[in-house]
Parts: C-alpha cells; sequence; structure tokens
C-alpha cells in the first residue's frame, strides 16, 4: 500500500497547524513522524487516516484520494487499509 501526501494544510481559525507538507510512503517502508508537544503530529496523521479535515492539498491512500471519499467511504477504507493506534485511548468496560 503506498501513501503520497501532497502540499497538504490545516488551519485551525487563523493558526495554522501545518503548512505545505509533502511526502510519499512506499509498500512495505516504514516512517516515523517525529516533533516537539504541539507541532501538529497527531493532528496530521488524523488527516492522513481520514480522520479529520485538511485546508489544502491532497492525501491519496493507494490510489485513492480521500479528499473526494464521504464518511462511509472513509470508514470502509480505514478498515481495510489502516492500522491506527490512538495516543490517548479508552477501554470500553462493556467489552473484554
Amino acid at each position: 500500500m503506498s501513501l503520497v501526501v501532497n502540499n497538504l494544510s490545516k488551519r485551525y481559525g487563523d493558526v495554522a497547524v501545518f503548512e505545505h507538507v509533502s511526502l510519499t510512503v512506499a509498500p512495505g517502508e516504514f516512517v516515523a513522524i517525529v516533533g516537539a508537544s504541539g507541532v501538529g503530529k497527531s493532528t496530521l496523521l488524523n488527516c492522513i487516516a481520514g480522520l479529520d479535515s485538511w485546508d489544502a492539498g491532497t492525501v491519496v491512500l493507494d490510489g485513492v484520494d480521500l479528499g473526494t471519499l464521504g464518511d462511509d467511504a472513509k470508514a470502509l477504507l480505514r478498515r481495510e487499509k489502516v492500522g491506527f493506534v490512538f495516543q490517548a485511548f479508552h477501554v470500553l468496560p462493556h467489552l473484554d
């Protein structure tokens, strides 16, 4: 599976979380996104996974432009192609 992020930007009002982020991850390649607390790493990953929207640029996962998909199609793509461990997760007491 490949990932191509091209010129991605995200803002909250007048504050840029990140701007003009581009990267390509080839099938089988491992990439680490590192940086100080509060610089937008989690927001970037949420955008790449289609969990959050972005203001400019594209995210193409395995040939599919996430920006063209609705919520249901994004959820299906994540279920089939994306593994995601959240930084802060909550155990649901009613599930084992």
